[in-house]
């Protein structure tokens, strides 16, 4: 079976045009379909968008006065409380626009599939009390979905309703949205969307952190709830407090421009239209799954996507194509900036010699030169395949990306524009990036950011640089999930990369959770440093390295995620018949060089099994549909085994 990337999206207007779904809406706000597809009732996760129905549900209560969002979460949650005693300045209002200092997002039974387990939320707060501030409150605006997960808990412990109840009785009721709500209500539905992972179909996957992510919709409701954001439009919220979501806090144009729960509230960062046009924009993934709302609210237009897939960039470029598209019918004319042609310099001025050093982000560690002064090299020295990027200064005081080789007739700027400029806040030294990038079909894409952070030299003793730097390559895989985390299916591992002759730093690899850099604090516990607004430096993780019972052990610092090491891992051999499981205890084995080639799975109901090839990619799931349970094994991958406590899986 070929996986099919299946995209829908709506757009509500008032003189409506035809896409893969469309609505038009009356003055009224009567809905009634122009054009639709026989899915147009297909439900699929939205992710992150599910920020936005926690903000409007936060600022419903505050409407009723029984939230103040500018008081401390304590005051609503008390049991809330961490090793940072500044969690007690976090209010309500840094929870909705990034600007809490939490470190990003808690490693846990999150995202499942087939399965709806409270596991996540009942022990979030339990997590919070390990863990430490990356940042004072209100100070550093970077992704955080931890902090919607306790907006989440804000707004049971304020309504007295969980949240499934609170989104039904107050956001999908008043809309009239009947494939609406959190997982734990669209949990089973007939029509959700199908999952692939590559060309394999696979179960639905779903979001537990409700208020960060487990919102589920079709493309038409999605669409329908971006209408309660048009001017006039009291129907969820005063048109006070929707002014307050769409305030722009971002210090500068690098920065994200935030609203609260908003990715963005001014897209005329990146777009030019021929009138002023306000469009607020949030996207939103989990694993499989990708969806985006834009609304413009003045002009009374919502679009929205879904897709399965393709990507997260994919379904955010599609989101804008259909309003450039809509603002088109109502007469206004969207244009992107065509990349200019630089004027180089042929020497790096003084002032910016002296930036050569090491710099770093959520995911990577780079190194800044100026070889002889001409040019600026950027390369990424935790990259399991290092690559230099080139950059000529320009008339304009920035550096703009080169193609080829210096000192060739070759040597010439991108097609793909890419400018870094240098600048400093906080007392922090960072580069900034400028990107109008083509992208076929979708037309041009400009994206304006912070991008990296100097670190500098990290002084670490010689015998904590020696502990790291004899884990080099080590790799430690997950233990303590859920079954059903679906987890197991993109992150089973981490890698760890400890660049050769920079001290003190380094980079864990992994899959799409897990490309985490940090630095050393002492021979076995490494932290999260960088402080970057926007998402270059969202969900920061500390570990620790221990050892239990002669097997070595990696954990996050908020001990929600343990990993044991490959050395630790023992092999599969051919008189193995049985494995009994055990809660929160994955069974690893090694797959070697062995007489057993095949193998025919028993495997109970609260049980899992996954194997994964020697470059740990996924070969099987028992979450894969269709497959069975004969299986062949992989040389040299590896085998586990994951369940309740007295259920056994049977190998024969």
């Amino acid at each position: 079976m070929k996986k099919i990337t299946a995209a829908m999206a709506a757009i509500m207007i008032l003189a409506a045009i035809p896409v893969t779904a469309a609505y038009g809406a009356d003055a009224d706000k009567k809905t009634t379909p122009v054009q639709t597809e026989e899915n147009a009732d297909t439900v699929s996760a939205v992710g992150s968008v599910s920020k936005i129905f926690c903000t409007t549900a936060a600022l419903q209560l505050y409407e009723q006065g029984l939230l103040n969002i500018d008081a401390p979460v304590t005051d609503y949650v008390p049991e809330f409380t961490m090793q940072d005693e500044r969690y007690k300045d976090i209010t309500v209002r840094m929870l909705m626009n990034h600007t809490s200092g939490l470190m990003g997002m808690v490693y846990d039974d999150m995202i499942l599939y087939d399965d709806i387990d409270t596991t996540y939320h009942d022990r979030f707060i339990g997590h919070l009390k390990n863990s430490r501030l990356k940042a004072d409150p209100g100070t550093l605006a970077t992704y955080s979905n931890d902090g919607f997960t306790l907006l989440e808990i804000v707004v049971e412990r304020v309504s007295g309703e969980s949240f499934t109840d609170y989104v039904e009785n107050h956001i999908s009721k008043p809309l009239k949205l009947e494939n609406t709500g959190t997982a734990a209500k669209m949990y089973g539905n007939k029509n959700t969307a199908n999952i692939f992972v590559g060309d394999i179909p696979y179960d639905t996957d779903y979001c537990m952190a409700f208020g960060s992510g487990g919102i589920m919709s079709t493309a038409p409701e999605l669409c329908a709830f971006g209408t309660a954001f048009w001017g006039g439009d009291e129907t969820l919220l005063r048109q006070s407090s929707k002014d307050e979501m769409q305030k722009n806090n971002a210090r500068d144009k690098y920065e994200n421009a935030f609203g609260l729960g908003w990715d963005t509230v001014d897209c005329s960062q990146n777009w030019t239209t021929d009138r002023d046009v306000r469009i607020m924009f949030k996207g939103g993934s989990l694993l499989h799954q990708y969806a985006g709302l834009m609304v413009a609210p003045d002009e009374q237009i919502s679009v929205s996507v879904t897709m399965n897939g393709a990507g997260s960039g994919s379904a955010t470029m599609l989101t804008e194509s259909l309003m450039i598209s809509a603002l088109g019918e109502k007469g206004i004319t969207v244009t992107f900036d065509e990349p200019k042609v630089m004027e180089a310099a042929d020497k790096v001025p003084e002032k910016y010699l002296k930036m050569a050093d090491i710099y770093a982000r959520e995911d990577g560690i780079f190194k800044v030169e100026f070889p002889d002064g001409k040019y600026m090299e950027i390369t990424e020295i935790t990259a399991e395949n290092p690559r230099t990027k080139r950059y000529m200064y320009t008339a304009d005081d920035s550096f703009v990306l080169m193609d080829g080789e210096p000192d060739s007739d070759h040597f010439v700027q991108a097609g793909d524009q890419e400018l870094l400029t240098f600048t400093e806040r906080n007392g922090n030294t960072y580069i900034c990036r400028y990107e109008n990038t083509y992208a076929d079909g979708f037309g041009r894409y400009i994206d304006s950011s912070y991008y990296l952070q100097r670190a500098g030299e990290f002084n670490v003793s010689d015998s904590v640089q020696q502990a790291w730097t004899q884990r080099n390559g080590k790799k430690y895989y997950m233990t303590n999930m859920k079954y059903s985390n679906a987890f197991y299916n993109v992150s089973p591992c981490v890698k760890l990369n400890v660049p050769e002759g920079i001290n003190g730093c380094a980079k864990f690899t992994g899959g799409m959770m897990f490309r985490k850099t940090v630095s050393f604090t002492n021979e076995n516990k490494a932290e999260g440093f960088v402080l970057i607004p926007g998402e270059a430096g969202r969900d920061l993780t500390d570990f620790e390295v221990f050892t239990e019972n002669g097997c070595e052990y990696l954990r996050t610092g908020d001990q929600s995620l343990t990993l044991v090491s490959e050395d630790s891992i023992p092999c599969l051999t051919a008189d193995i018949y049985e494995i009994a499981l055990e809660t929160g205890q994955a069974k690893w084995y090694k797959i070697g060089e062995m007489d057993l080639k095949s193998v025919t799975l028993d495997i109970p109901e609260k049980a899992a099994v996954y194997i994964y090839d020697k470059f740990d990619n996924v070969v099987y799931s028992s979450y894969m549909k269709g497959y069975g349970n004969n299986v062949t094994l992989p040389e040299s991958g590896k085998i586990v085994f994951i369940g309740e406590s007295g259920e056994k899986v049977g190998i024969g």
